[in-house]
């Protein structure tokens, strides 16, 4: 977002009034057209919403917290703290500290305009540093922005889950990237149990599974994708013969269900999970060693 987004929001949410465009447009300085865009960006992202020809917060997640953290932190610049590309780096950070070289992988944010980000967090203590041999590391300051994070969060959800079809069910929502199913072919990167015929287990399903944004995904997030896709005993299944195929690249993956699924390849019975003997019948249809 802009820092005059964020301007007109946080007048928006201070007026007691329903806001109209002539005095957003007055009190920002702007022409019409600018604040014409403006308001339909702020309703697009689902921060305001119109009332006729005034509009007004939002009723939305993203919107409620926007509005806790405009009256927890009123004097602070906002307009400063959220513009350009620092939404993206503030729901990077958490409590565990970074250094700027590693924020900068995560992110792509250029080093200098990473380095400016964080010298003004530093400034209204949003971040807190610490020192690592030469190294400065960073860390998101909770105790004195909570609000902060809460909206950062909860704007990037609402943003994803926007992503969804209509017709689609939703699995799980990654924070930056949505898994969800569909009966429909949907213009979105194939995954989880669609996916696995690119590993050499091909699969006749009714539902595709599918994540947005679109993206290149490693074998990893496949696996992952399917292990939050599995709930019926047959895709459980499917996980077990998946991992037995590339354990040697899955191996490093921590998950709830992987546990379970390395129990019952020790002979384990777990209920709604399938037995040595159901591994061992399909294991041969995919030439997997076991």
């Amino acid at each position: 977002m802009s820092q005059n987004d964020i301007r007109a929001l946080v007048l928006i949410t201070g007026s007691k009034e329903p806001m109209n465009p002539r005095t957003l447009q007055a009190e920002l300085g702007l022409r019409r057209e600018t604040v014409s865009r403006l308001i339909t960006h702020l309703v697009e992202v689902g921060l305001a919403e119109r009332r006729g020809r005034e509009f007004v917060l939002a009723g939305t997640h993203p919107a409620e917290a926007f509005k806790r953290l405009y009256f927890s932190h009123r004097a602070s610049p906002l307009h400063k703290i959220l513009s350009l590309r620092r939404v993206e780096l503030l729901a990077r950070l958490d409590r565990t500290p970074r250094s700027l070289e590693a924020l900068a992988r995560e992110t792509g944010i250029p080093g200098d305009t990473l380095y400016g980000y964080l010298k003004g967090f530093l400034w209204v203590g949003i971040v807190s540093r610490s020192r690592q041999g030469k190294a400065y590391l960073f860390s998101f300051n909770y105790i004195v922005w909570p609000e902060l994070k809460d909206f950062v969060t909860l704007l990037q959800e609402y943003q994803v889950l926007r992503l969804v079809p209509r017709e689609a069910l939703l699995i799980k929502s990654y924070g930056t990237s949505v898994l969800f199913k569909s009966l429909r072919s949907q213009d979105a990167t194939f995954t989880s149990f669609s996916a696995y015929e690119d590993y050499g287990i091909e699969l006749f399903l009714r539902d595709n599974y599918y994540t947005l944004p679109k993206r290149e995904l490693s074998i990893q997030e496949v696996f992952i994708h399917s292990l939050d896709s599995a709930g019926e005993f047959s895709q459980k299944l499917f996980c077990v013969l998946f991992y037995l195929k590339n354990r040697d690249k899955l191996e490093a993956i921590d998950h709830p269900m992987k546990k379970n699924l390395k129990a019952v390849l020790q002979g384990e019975r777990i209920k709604d999970y399938p037995t040595l003997v159901d591994i061992e019948d399909r294991t041969d249809l995919y030439d997997i060693q076991f």
